[in-house]
Order: C-alpha cells, then sequence, then structure tokens
C-alpha cells in the first residue's frame, strides 16, 4: 500500500488561535471541502506539524505561499521547527489586511526526510475579521454546523459528543490561594484575587453558618452567645434534579450554584442553575430569582454582587452526524425568571464565533445581578473550547486546552492527551464592566495550564507557567515555561525549558515576582523576576524532598508550602530510583534573597496514605492571620508501603506559622473506632472556620465547637 504523509494543521495566531485540521491523503483535497471560508485575525499564524521530518530544501516560498484575492503573493514567512516536523507561516509586518481574502497554497512538492509527499495541492481559503462574526439568523447558524460535520468526515476527525467531550474535559479548578480576609471578626472564603469572590461550601457572616449538605440541602445555623450554634432553617433545593456545588454570600444575600435536570419534550436537559435568596431573616429565607444556561460549570466568581458564570454546552450536533436533515436544537436552553419562569433558547444573535475556531461547543459567560431579581441577566455564549479560569476584577481569562494530535503512517493512533510536543493552550480574554461582557483578546501559549494558581495578571499583563511534553516521554520529554502576554495577548516574553523531565505541582504570583515549583524526584522552587515583561528572568533554585501542590503567601518574603513527603527508593543500578509519597508536608520558604531561597522550616505529618483537602482545593485553608494560625482538615495514615496503610483518624489540625517558623498549635481528632480502616464521610471535617475568638468544625453531622488557642 502506497504511503502518504500525514499533516496537521494547526491555527495559531500571536493573538491566539483555536482549533486544528486533520488532513489524511489522499482521501482530501481541500481543507476547505464543505466548508465555509474560515475567519481569522489579521496577525494570524498558520502552524502545520508533520508525522515525519520534512526535507528542507523543499519547503520554500515556491511550496508554500500566500496569494491575495487578486492573485498577488502576500510576502508571508515560512519557518522550519521542532527538528523539521513544523512549519510556520507568519503574517507580514503589520498583519493581513482587514476584511480581505486569502489563500495559504501547499505543494505536492513538499517532501519528508523518507521521500513521502503530499498528494495534490493544498488551497486554504480564509478572510480577515477584526471582531467576533455574530450569527444573524438560525439557518446561519445550522448552515455552520453542518459544514462542520462535512469537515470533520471530509477529513476523518470525528466530532465528539456531549459525554466525550465532558469526560475529556476537567470543570474543576484546584490548588489555590489568599488575598484577602483571615483577620477580621469572621472567616471569609480563600479568594485568589482581592474583590473577585469565589464560591464554597460554607459560608458565614458572623451570626449566621451556611453549609451546603450532600448536595441537596442548605443548612443554616445561628451562632448562639455561648458559641454553640443551633438549626433555625433549611432550604431544600429540589426533589432529587438540583445537585448544589457551591454558595455565595454577599450581605442579606446567598446565592447556591449547582446542576439542574430540566425535562423538556423528548429529553432531559442539564443546566448550571444558580438560586438566590433573601436571607434578611435566615430563619425564613426567600427565593428571589433563579437563572439557568444549559450546560456544566466551568467555573464561577462574584464581583459587586454581579454573578459570572462560565458554562460549556454541546449542541445537539450527533443529530445532524446521524440525519443532516433532522431538527436538531443547536441554540442552548437559557431560564432567567426576571425574564420569564419558563426556559427560552438563547436568541441566535446572542451566540459568536470565535475566529479559526471550529469548535461545536458552547462557551457560555453569564451576568447576573443577584441583588437586582427585576434585571435582567446578560447571556453572551461563543463557538468555542472552555477550560481553566481566572479572573481579575476587570477581565475574566479562559484558558482552553489544544492537543495536537501526531498521527502515525499507516494508523490513526495518536499521542497520549497531554503528553505532545504540541500542547497548546488557548487563552480568551473578556473585559468585565458589571453586566457588560465583551470579547477582548485571544492569545495562545505552548503547553497546559495546570490550575488557575498558574495564571495571573498584573500591571496589564497576563502571566501563564505551563507544562509541555510528558515527564515519561524519551521523545517529548516534558519542560515547564512562564509567559507574558501584553494586554492583546500578544507574546510579550518568556522563559522556558525550566526542570526537563518534570511538570509543574503548584504556581503562585506576588506582585512582580512568580514562583513555580516542579517535581520529579525532587522538589526545584523556581523564584521568577517578571518585573521586565519583555525579559522575565530566574533568581534562584532551590531542590529539597517532596512537593508543595499549593502555595500561600504568608508575607512579601515568605511563602508556606503545602503538600507531600517524599522518599527514593534505589532501584537496579542504572535506572531511575523510586519515588514515594510519604505523610503531608508543609513548608515554610524565605524568599527575602531571591537568588537564594530557602526552606526555614518543616512539618511531616502522618505517614503514608496522609492527606488533607487543602492539597487539591485551596478553598479548605483556615486563616487566622492576625493570630498567624492556618489549619485544614486532614485524614491520617501510616505504612511502609502503598497496599498495606493502616488508619491512624481524621479531624483537623491548627499550626502557628510566622516568619519564624511552623508549630503545632492544636489537634481536633475524632475518637477511632478500632475497627475503622478508612475516613468516616458523615464525620469527616468539611470546613474550618472562626467567628471572634471560637473555631467551627463544620461536618455533615454536625459542627463542633472550639475556642481558638
Amino acid at each position: 500500500m502506497k504511503k502518504w504523509l500525514f499533516i496537521l494543521i494547526v491555527l495559531m495566531v500571536s493573538a491566539g488561535g483555536l482549533a486544528f485540521y486533520l488532513l489524511q491523503k489522499p482521501e482530501v483535497t481541500s481543507t476547505a471541502t464543505g466548508a465555509e471560508v474560515r475567519s481569522v485575525f489579521s496577525d494570524h499564524t498558520w502552524q502545520m506539524n508533520f508525522t515525519e521530518k520534512m526535507r528542507e530544501e523543499t519547503v520554500n516560498e515556491e511550496t508554500v505561499f500566500v496569494e491575495d484575492q487578486e492573485g498577488n503573493k502576500t510576502p508571508v514567512s515560512i519557518e522550519l521547527e521542532n527538528e523539521g516536523h513544523t512549519l510556520r507561516v507568519t503574517p507580514p509586518d503589520g498583519g493581513y489586511e482587514n476584511g480581505a481574502f486569502y489563500t495559504l497554497h501547499l505543494s505536492d512538492e513538499i517532501k519528508s526526510s523518507l521521500g513521502l509527499k503530499l498528494k495534490g495541492e493544498q488551497a486554504i481559503e480564509f478572510k480577515i475579521v477584526t471582531d467576533l462574526p455574530v450569527f444573524t439568523n438560525e439557518q446561519e447558524l445550522r448552515d455552520h454546523f453542518a459544514a462542520l460535520l462535512e469537515n470533520s468526515r471530509s477529513l476523518g476527525f470525528g466530532v465528539e459528543t456531549a459525554e466525550e467531550e465532558a469526560a475529556s474535559e476537567s470543570s474543576a479548578d484546584s490548588a489555590g490561594s489568599a488575598a484577602d480576609g483571615g483577620g477580621g471578626d469572621f472567616s471569609t472564603v480563600n479568594n485568589q484575587v482581592d474583590g473577585v469572590e469565589e464560591a464554597d461550601i460554607v459560608q458565614t457572616d458572623g451570626s449566621y453558618i451556611y453549609m451546603l449538605y450532600q448536595n441537596q440541602n442548605i443548612k443554616i445555623e445561628k451562632i448562639l452567645e455561648d458559641g454553640s450554634t443551633e438549626t433555625v432553617h433549611t432550604i431544600l433545593l429540589g426533589e432529587g434534579n438540583f445537585y448544589g456545588s457551591s454558595l455565595y454570600l454577599s450581605g442579606d444575600t446567598l446565592v447556591a450554584v449547582g446542576d439542574f435536570w430540566h425535562s423538556q419534550p423528548g429529553q432531559e436537559v442539564s443546566t448550571t442553575t444558580a438560586k438566590v435568596y433573601d436571607v434578611t431573616d435566615p430563619a425564613a429565607p426567600e427565593l428571589t430569582r433563579e437563572f439557568s444556561a444549559e450546560g456544566y460549570l466551568a467555573s464561577s466568581r462574584m464581583v459587586d454582587d454581579v454573578l459570572y458564570l462560565v458554562t460549556n454546552h454541546h449542541p445537539d450536533v450527533w443529530i445532524m452526524r446521524e440525519n443532516e436533515e433532522a431538527d436538531a436544537r443547536l441554540q442552548p436552553y437559557i431560564k432567567d425568571t426576571a425574564v420569564s419562569d419558563e426556559f427560552f433558547i438563547q436568541p441566535v444573535d446572542q451566540i459568536q464565533k470565535i475566529p479559526e475556531s471550529n469548535s461545536t461547543e458552547y462557551a457560555t459567560i453569564s451576568a447576573v445581578p443577584v441583588n437586582e431579581p427585576d434585571t435582567e441577566a446578560t447571556v453572551h455564549s461563543y463557538l468555542g473550547s472552555s477550560g481553566q479560569i481566572y479572573m481579575s476584577k476587570n477581565n475574566l481569562y479562559i484558558a482552553a486546552m489544544q492537543h495536537t494530535f501526531f498521527p502515525m503512517m499507516d494508523t490513526m493512533d495518536i499521542m497520549p492527551a497531554g503528553g505532545g510536543a504540541g500542547d497548546e493552550t488557548e487563552i480568551y480574554k473578556f473585559s468585565i464592566d458589571g453586566l457588560n461582557v465583551k470579547f477582548a483578546a485571544q492569545g495562545k501559549v505552548p503547553g497546559r495550564i495546570l490550575n488557575q494558581f498558574s495564571m495571573d495578571e498584573h500591571n496589564g499583563y497576563f502571566r501563564a507557567a505551563t507544562t509541555k511534553g510528558s515527564m515519561w516521554s524519551e521523545e517529548q520529554p516534558s519542560v515547564n515555561n512562564l509567559y507574558i502576554l501584553d494586554e492583546q495577548l500578544a507574546m510579550s516574553g518568556s522563559v522556558e525549558n525550566l526542570a526537563p523531565g518534570e511538570r509543574i505541582y503548584s504556581a503562585r504570583f506576588m506582585g512582580d515576582k512568580a514562583y513555580i515549583v516542579t517535581f520529579r524526584e525532587t522538589d526545584p522552587l523556581y523564584v521568577i523576576d517578571t518585573s521586565d515583561p519583555t525579559a522575565p528572568e530566574v533568581l534562584g533554585e532551590l531542590k529539597i524532598p517532596g512537593f508543595s501542590t499549593y502555595l500561600h503567601p504568608l508575607d512579601d518574603n515568605h511563602l508556606i508550602g503545602f503538600g507531600v513527603e517524599t522518599s527514593l527508593e534505589e532501584t537496579k543500578p542504572g535506572e531511575a530510583p523510586i519515588v514515594r509519597q510519604e505523610g503531608m508536608k508543609i513548608s515554610l520558604f524565605d524568599i527575602t534573597d531571591f537568588s537564594n531561597p530557602v526552606e526555614k522550616d518543616v512539618e511531616v505529618i502522618g505517614g503514608r496514605g496522609t492527606h488533607s483537602p487543602i492539597q487539591y482545593d485551596h478553598k479548605a485553608l483556615f486563616r487566622h492571620e492576625e493570630r498567624g494560625l492556618y489549619g485544614f482538615p486532614i485524614m491520617l495514615y501510616e505504612g511502609n508501603d502503598d497496599m498495606n496503610l493502616s488508619f491512624e483518624g481524621q479531624g483537623a489540625m491548627l499550626f502557628e506559622i510566622t516568619t519564624d517558623g511552623v508549630e503545632p498549635a492544636a489537634e481536633y481528632m475524632d475518637e477511632k473506632d478500632p475497627n475503622q480502616l478508612y475516613e468516616e464521610y458523615e464525620s469527616m471535617v468539611q470546613r474550618m472556620i472562626y467567628v471572634e475568638d471560637d473555631l467551627y468544625l463544620v461536618k455533615y453531622n454536625g459542627i463542633d465547637h472550639h475556642p481558638l488557642p
């Protein structure tokens, strides 16, 4: 059987890109087959990833070129990268002309090092746009999806079903932070950005404790004069079709966010729903409004009593795939009681297409004024993927992972997700001003972003820490990077190729400095200066056992690391040692001398198997900064190997952490049943909060009350 060269064309742009197209010759003669002309921004860069190394002499201005609509060649730049596997076609100085049409040509004279060639010339048509295209009617939207399906068929690349896509995306933010609270009369949520509220499962106003119970109800507990609590009301969130995930509390307004299943004729519709309650009288809360957007929750934030929901929705494309004439519903369902008590289909003029995206998934951003029940929420849907969320007071960023696939010569095998050298993350920036949400810019960074704390906005610049490649790949070993993008998300500066063979486990931005923890056998903590956004540089590095999964600022010169202690077990000579996870670890880092960071103190808790929610959920961190107290729920285990762990107890721990060191302050451990082998869910501490001089351990089966040490 004759072999042809496989080529993967990835849409890239210095201000961003979104999708990729797989061309498998000889079946396809044009990437535009059955599709509309692609819309791209003026500074768009084409990237083509080949399955084989290319012969450099066959890639030149005669075999790769761009023509305008008059047939004139446009002065683009052509460059081979990635050891001859990647071809970049960058735009002319000043970009392409807005509103103009162009065609990218790839000659069949392009050959690989093995002599394989493309069969037939490629001609890729594209149009330059300055803003997001808006769909004007339902037929136009349907035609767009039909073109996407035709492209996916002709290119041998299927459109994922909602179930498949949802399984491949992580919709939860992880690992975390602190900017405000922790030093007043009662606990506040451990928010990443000051003034940008994040939801949590427990909230307090100093007089009442609101707890999301088993995802179905909200228990409202009144704090009595002696410090104990009593239940004054339980809000029933739904009859089994509402699954609550988090709460917001703002003054006398309580908001429950969760998943709501709604029955429509012939189908069950999954929505992200916010239920807003007036708790002026906590013993008699009143439901004041509901808002729902079809799709699953990516994340949410609240700024100045406006709730921002970012949801992902997969329309019924599978119906069109089976029968193009079928009446598939392509617009999301919305419900806003400020408008109607019934669900309605989102108007088509609220849907926009992100240029360079061939995604069939909607990212929907909803802005809901929680204290104005009669004011309609604003809803905008964008055809493009969603992912990790970072939000400042003025901008919301969505980081969507894009995998570059490298098909083999005779198969459709792909590299493991997250392991490709072509992994890239699209960054979408939206300006936020109350109910006004507007697409602002689009960018791209190589590699994948771990979580919200790998992103930051500072002095108008966006900073992102990424890992590219795989820790376990010899062909494409992992490297770690820091990228800085300007207000238009164009690349400003970078630090690349940190800790080859490792990956990022945590990151934290503090002012002009970035702190990154990578790990494979030891824990390097990198201190990076970003004061010059065009030329960031590594100032210092510290290597220690273990790793931190969450970095929390103590002050300008000290960081607290929460993570895992590790040990190395020697294997055969010449082979890498086996890394064993031991107990939980607290590290106090002194970064006063940026060029010489020091682990000033360390506390190891329990043995192998010991874990705490703080290792993956920053909101589980208890803070009373005035007293220097930090705490978290804990599940203690001991054991010599991973298969024989002994459960030692569960509860919570407090530590006094100051610039002098880490000292145990108090333990609140449940009495252990001798026959108990694992932690017990109902009595597990969910959150630790304080009100004045009292500490509360919030559990599903009750609230324990103790004086603060």
